[in-house]
């Protein structure tokens, strides 16, 4: 695969409350707005990047294999795991395969649930001559979606829980981070500096951050398929019991998802869904304030990957996104929701 043309290439998943996932075929990051998990802590505004991204290796008899890739000042790649996709899918959700020079081939995939700040990933080997082992250092801030993050002594790198379920509060007045693994996790923090986003040089805009690395995931994935969820949500449900398997957990996550794209007609309608957003609970009142129903209204995202919702775009493109394709109920919780702003 073209590096170039890979590199310029990007991928979007909505997570239907003003957050996001996205980033680039090649998996280099070119824009700040690339990232893991970029949560609305208010849906759908006060979007904040959690996640950035993170490395990955393979590691086989034959050797140790890069997957992923970072652009660094000045300008230089490394790893140099970009070289090794073979073919990239969008739909349903991103989803690459990796041929490695033993010929290993490793399937990734990584979707967002509609409706949870989560985005669940995994790793399953399509060919293998022997043990494979998956290597992940993920990278984390904890920023503004507009700002870009740099090494400060505040962030805080030791988490709470087992290796399976781990919680990191970087700063206090953010969202934590939890992430739910069927891997080990050895502690190991670093900073990852000057990580160069090129779409932001060629604005004109400050295009270097640094990013934080608390340590290292390690899976088998020649014994079983390996699962990475990382969440905004402290309170999601918990699949960790000693007893629960989380490929089973993923599984239900995958197929639910699976269920409500296939039920829009076409790739079009999937796509104008997402700028549909909830917002946070409104009380609709009737004359008398603080009386009513809380509602969970809905807005229209102006634009990704910049804007949240504007009134004017909101009823402009209602027009399109709901009435004209009969969905009313749609259009009902939008007005209401921007009712109160009259």
């Amino acid at each position: 695969m073209d590096l170039q043309c890979a590199s310029r290439m990007e991928w979007l998943e909505a997570d239907g409350l003003g957050g996001f996932a996205s980033g680039t075929v090649a998996g280099i990051r070119t824009r700040r707005y690339h990232a893991l998990l970029l949560a609305a802590m208010t849906p759908p505004t006060h979007r904040v990047v959690l996640v950035n991204g993170y490395d990955a290796w393979v590691e086989t008899s034959t050797g140790l294999y890069a997957l992923s890739s970072q652009r660094y000042r000045p300008d230089v790649i490394h790893p140099d795991g970009a070289q090794r996709i073979e073919s990239f899918e969008p739909h349903p959700w991103p989803r690459w395969i990796y041929r490695l020079e033993d010929g290993t081939r490793i399937e990734h995939e990584l979707f967002v649930p509609h409706g949870f700040s989560m985005t669940v990933l995994s790793w399953r080997v399509r060919d293998a001559a022997g043990k494979v082992a998956l290597i992940l250092r993920p990278f984390f801030s904890g920023r503004d979606y507009h700002a870009l993050h740099h090494e400060n002594p505040a962030f805080q790198f030791v988490p709470d829980g087992c290796s399976t379920r781990l919680t990191w509060h970087p700063y206090s007045d953010l969202p934590p981070i939890v992430t739910i693994s069927n891997g080990s996790y050895r502690h190991q923090p670093d900073w990852y500096r000057n990580v160069l986003y090129v779409e932001e040089r060629a604005r004109g805009l400050d295009e270097t951050e640094d990013v934080a690395s608390p340590g290292v995931f390690r899976w088998d994935v020649s014994a079983r398929e390996a699962v990475w969820i990382v969440t905004a949500d402290e309170h999601v449900e918990k699949p960790l019991d000693q007893d629960m398997d989380l490929e089973r957990y993923a599984k239900s996550l995958r197929m639910a998802e699976q269920r409500r794209r296939r039920m829009f007609p076409t790739l079009l309608h999937l796509a104008a869904d997402a700028y549909i957003v909830n917002t946070a609970l409104r009380r609709v009142t009737n004359g008398s304030e603080g009386q009513g129903d809380k509602h969970p209204g809905k807005t229209i995202i102006a634009g990704y990957p910049w804007f949240t919702d504007w009134g004017r775009d909101t009823f402009i493109a209602m027009r399109g996104l709901c009435l004209a394709i009969g969905r009313l109920d749609i259009a009902r919780d939008i007005l209401l929701a921007w009712a109160g702003t009259v």
